[in-house]
């Protein structure tokens, strides 16, 4: 029987070929990394406080929040417990509180996350307003919230609720339920 050297000659000239290969590419490969974006901190703030001031230099508004972060990346400011108080001349502030909240880097959207709470305390002008809701837009400079979630306002003799909400908290506070309102009224 005769040795075939045809599959001999076959795999000589296979590894032939794939050392010339490996002698014509480089020994370092680079490899493109995929651009990625980074998300570091560009600025942290504890006990953050913004405050405002109106045209006569009277406080207008404050943003308060126990921690806030910007990213580089990202146009907002995000707010740990933050705080909007809105001043007025001649009735109580109105006070909105939440867990977490966005701040537009322009400073005209409020984006508060989680439970709201927003009071104002009773005055001879005007009477006690609490109102209980969630994940509520606020535009501070327009004094407008809103919000697609349930809402529900308590004053002394009032209590409604319902699902949506628009509240104008200028004077005369003006505030609209958008669907399944209800409403209980008690007479003194």
């Amino acid at each position: 029987m005769a040795p075939n050297y045809k599959g001999l000659a076959a795999l000589i000239l296979l590894a032939a070929f794939s050392m010339w290969i490996l002698k014509r590419t480089p020994e370092r490969v680079e490899l493109k990394q995929l651009a990625k974006t980074e998300h570091d901190v560009d600025y942290f703030s504890v006990g953050y406080t913004k405050l405002q001031m109106d045209e006569f230099g009277l406080p207008s508004s404050q943003l308060s929040a126990d921690y806030a972060v910007h990213y580089r990346d990202s146009a907002e400011v995000k707010l740990i417990k933050p705080v909007n108080t809105v001043f007025k001349v001649a009735t109580p502030p109105w006070i909105i509180s939440s867990e977490e909240g966005l701040l537009a880097d322009s400073g005209e959207s409020l984006f508060l996350q989680g439970h709201v709470d927003i009071k104002r305390s009773a005055s001879e002008q005007v009477q006690q307003v609490d109102i209980q809701t969630s994940n509520l837009m606020v535009e501070p400079k327009k004094a407008y919230a809103e919000t697609a979630e349930w809402a529900e306002m308590v004053t002394e003799q009032d209590t409604v609720s319902g699902i949506g909400m628009k509240l104008f908290y200028e004077s005369p506070l003006r505030i609209e339920l958008l669907s399944r309102v209800k409403g209980l009224h008690v007479y003194k």
